[in-house]
């Protein structure tokens, strides 16, 4: 059942209550029990037994009393970092020396994985392409990453390419050379 505003609303409460004290929080909340009890029924909350009831301290007539369980505490997390807006495309580097490079999600799962292995690489990919890729800036989920690189650093991505060619992934290398007209030449090793 996906939850409605009042539902996020009594967690937010609940998340509030666990900062205070036993995180136990009753009918002074202002939110209908009913509403607690349905988070209740998805284990997103959970309500005191009739025997804890009295050793909370809301008084002798408390009815209920509810607090946050893990999951409810992981769904505020998950609710909140799925309603951040998306990244706003970053302006243009100030930097001429930078030229910006498309790839395909693909590609950018080949060129990870290069940079994953630079400290064991005999010839390590060019400084700051890691930075580059953690910077690099995607419109929407499978849709093209844009970098920006220095040239060494799209010499050094040609070399991931080829790397990923002699294990047999042809297509990130070709596609790369004709969209950005670089090819990994053997004798540039000494360069990178």
């Amino acid at each position: 059942m996906r939850l409605r505003s009042e539902h996020w609303a009594a967690l937010r409460v609940l998340a509030a209550g666990e900062a205070v004290g036993h995180g136990w929080v009753g009918p002074q909340c202002g939110i209908s029990a009913a509403v607690f009890r349905s988070l209740a029924g998805q284990g997103l909350c959970e309500m005191a037994g009739e025997e804890l009831l009295p050793t909370l301290g809301f008084g002798r007539q408390v009815g209920w009393a509810v607090r946050l369980t893990t999951d409810g505490h992981d769904a505020l997390l998950y609710e909140a970092e799925r309603s951040t807006a998306p990244p706003q495309r970053p302006a243009r580097p100030a930097d001429p020396d930078l030229r910006r490079v498309t790839l395909p999600p693909v590609d950018m799962a080949v060129l990870r994985r290069y940079v994953t292995l630079s400290a064991q690489l005999r010839c390590p990919p060019a400084d700051g392409l890691e930075e580059a890729l953690r910077e690099a800036y995607q419109d929407a989920p499978g849709s093209r990453y844009e970098v920006w690189l220095t040239e060494q650093q799209m010499t050094s991505v040609a070399r991931a390419f080829f790397l990923e060619r002699v294990t047999g992934g042809t297509a990130a290398g070709n596609r790369y050379a004709r969209e950005h007209g670089v090819i990994y030449r053997r004798a540039e090793n000494r360069g990178l």
